[in-house]
C-alpha cells in the first residue's frame, strides 16, 4: 500500500511549469506511474526500492536496488530518470519509504538512468552565518532535458539562497528563465523556515513571506527570493529548477547585495 500527493502543479495552480508529488509505500507495497507527456525524476529521500521503467518502444529497464537513506538528512541524494510516455513501477524493498517526484513537459527522448550518490557533486556555497551545502543531482547535463535538481542542507539558522537572487528573464549567460520549487524537511520536525520574494532592488519593504513547515513546497515562479529558517533545526530541502533552457547558475544576483561574496 502507499499514497501519492500532489503538492504543487500546473493544474492545481501552484506552480507554473514544474510539478512535485511525495510518494509513501510500506514494505512491498508497489506505484505505477504513466509519464505521459512529461519527463520524471523520483528523488529517493528515505528508504529503498525498485524501479521497472517500460518504454514506448517496449524496451524495458529496471534499477535495483534504488535508495540508501533512512531520511533526507542521511547522506547524498539517489534518484531515477524516467522518459516522456513510459510506464514507472516503484516498489518498496525498505520502509519507511519516501520519494519527491518532479516532473515537467518536454518533447526531448532521453533514456531511463539511476543517478547514484557518488556521481552527485557537492559544492559549499555562501559563508558566515548564509553558509550552506549543495548537492548537485542533475546539473545543466542530462538526462533531465527542462530540469535541474538537487537539495541543500543548511546549519541551524543560517539563511539560504542568499543573497537574494533571480533567474525570471532570457537573457545568457547572466540570467536565464527557470521556476523554483522547494521541498522543506525538518529535523526535528517542528522547524520552519520563512520564504520571501521581492521583484526589484530596494524594494525588499514589499517582499512577499511566507512560513512554511515539515513537508510543504515553496514555488518561486520569478523575482529575487531568500531562505530564513529558525534556529534549533536543522533544514533540507529537496530543490528543482526548471525551464525551457537548463543553465546551473545562470541568475542574477540583487544588485544591492551581491558586494557579500567579496566579504
Amino acid at each position: 500500500m502507499g499514497t501519492l500527493k500532489t503538492l504543487a502543479s500546473p493544474q492545481l495552480g501552484s506552480s507554473a511549469f514544474v510539478s512535485v508529488s511525495a510518494l509513501e509505500l510500506e514494505t512491498a507495497g508497489t506505484h505505477v506511474l504513466e509519464t505521459g507527456g512529461q519527463e520524471h525524476v523520483l528523488n529517493i529521500l528515505a528508504g529503498t526500492c525498485s524501479v521497472r521503467v517500460a518504454l514506448p518502444d517496449g524496451q524495458r529497464m529496471a534499477f535495483d536496488p534504488v535508495g540508501r537513506r533512512d531520511s533526507i538528512f542521511g547522506g547524498k541524494p539517489e534518484a531515477v530518470y524516467v522518459p516522456v510516455n513510459s510506464r514507472c513501477e516503484v516498489t518498496c524493498r525498505k520502509a519507511p519509504f519516501e520519494a519527491a517526484i518532479f516532473a515537467a513537459p518536454t518533447d526531448q527522448i532521453a533514456l531511463p538512468a539511476h543517478i547514484t550518490p557518488e556521481e552527485v557533486r557537492t559544492v559549499d556555497a555562501g559563508k558566515s552565518d548564509w553558509q550552506r551545502q549543495v548537492h548537485i543531482l542533475m546539473g545543466d547535463s542530462g538526462p533531465a532535458t527542462r530540469m535541474i535538481l538537487g537539495e541543500t542542507e543548511s546549519p541551524p539558522g543560517n539563511w539560504s539562497g542568499f543573497p537574494p537572487h533571480r533567474h525570471t528573464r532570457d537573457n545568457p549567460p547572466h540570467e536565464t528563465n527557470l521556476e523554483e520549487l522547494y521541498y522543506f524537511k525538518f529535523m526535528p520536525a517542528s522547524g520552519f523556515i520563512i520564504g520571501g520574494i521581492y521583484d526589484e532592488p530596494g524594494a525588499k519593504e514589499q517582499a512577499r513571506l511566507r512560513i512554511f513547515r515539515q513537508g510543504q513546497v515553496f514555488d518561486v515562479p520569478h523575482g529575487y527570493h531568500f531562505l530564513a529558517p529558525c534556529p534549533g533545526h536543522r533544514v533540507r530541502y529537496a530543490w528543482v529548477l526548471g525551464g525551457q533552457t537548463k543553465k546551473f547558475g545562470s541568475w542574477l544576483d540583487d544588485t544591492e547585495l551581491a558586494w557579500l561574496h567579496t566579504t
